[in-house]
């Protein structure tokens, strides 16, 4: 098994069509052909499965794919460590950041690291935990700043607590639940909701929530990745939604409240996560050392 070997076999496990993947690499479809069945003889297993159009991951092709996964990414990782030895090329940080980072502490830790590094170029993409940890995984981000994943799901991540917030029910200012000082967990049943996608560690929070006190969940009337949508709609209807104390501190969001409702309610706690024993360039680093440098000053967000 080499490189080139895994190199297609990951590129035929994401387009999941011979054809499709050799126009991707630009090679001729029996070459690539011939290298999958020469990997498919050297493990002794079926990797693919041909379908009448394209082809579907076996078991033990699914089972290879994590460890390609794994093994590219460390590839990548060396190609750009020994990149930056040979030339001492900065190079553009991908950053995968949460709603509540796009708006408080990365911007100013990317301006005062640029400010001191004019060289230092920096790629940002906006997200939900599940989405941005799988792009991390990939090798599409060098380091992600996020709600902090579990220790359950994240044995193969580095992971740094940052900042905390408590998380609750709110509504817009003038919302009938509001105006009331006797709420319960059932009161909030009444209403529809608006929430991320129920991928998103939060949503499935809130979902335990009341499951904890013996209630069905909530009606879920809209879910979608745009705070800005959930901020405006709450806004201009009776809905609830699920997040943090500081979002409210937002320009956005100065017409809404949060309810109290302990039984309701959790901390959220988030940081820096980042591949285990992968490589982070220096520009990363200088990042990095100024989200510590924000974070201690201002552990809210």
């Amino acid at each position: 098994m080499n490189l080139r070997q895994l190199e297609y076999f990951l590129a035929v496990a994401k387009s999941l069509s011979i054809t499709g993947a050799a126009a991707d690499l630009g090679v001729a479809q029996p070459t690539l052909t011939k290298s999958i069945r020469a990997l498919e003889e050297e493990l002794g297993v079926r990797l693919f499965d041909r379908l009448p159009r394209g082809v579907q991951l076996t078991e033990f092709g699914h089972s290879l794919l994590r460890h390609a996964e794994t093994v590219n990414v460390q590839v990548q990782d060396a190609m750009s460590e020994i990149d930056w030895l040979r030339r001492g090329a900065v190079g553009t940080v991908s950053i995968g950041a949460g709603p509540a980072w796009l708006r408080r502490h990365l911007p100013l830790c990317l301006a005062r690291t640029m400010a001191r590094n004019p060289a230092i170029r920096a790629r940002i993409v906006g997200g939900y935990d599940e989405i941005l940890l799988r792009a991390l995984r990939r090798g599409d981000l060098d380091f992600v700043v996020a709600e902090l994943p579990s220790r359950e799901v994240s044995q193969d991540l580095a992971i740094e607590r940052f900042t905390s917030d408590e998380l609750g029910p709110c509504c817009r200012a003038d919302h009938p639940l509001a105006r009331r000082d006797d709420l319960e967990p059932a009161h909030l049943l009444e209403f529809p909701w608006i929430l991320p996608p129920r991928s998103t560690r939060s949503h499935r929070r809130l979902q335990a929530l009341f499951v904890a006190v013996d209630l069905p969940p909530p009606r879920i009337i809209v879910e979608t990745e745009s705070m800005a949508f959930i901020l405006h709609m709450l806004r201009d209807s009776d809905a609830l939604s699920f997040m943090g104390a500081m979002t409210l501190r937002w320009k956005e969001a100065q017409d809404l409240a949060l309810l109290k409702v302990p039984k309701i309610s959790t901390m959220r706690y988030a940081g820096l996560i980042s591949r285990k024993d992968g490589w982070l360039s220096p520009a990363a680093m200088a990042i990095i050392a100024e989200l510590r440098t924000v974070c201690t000053a201002d552990p809210k967000n």
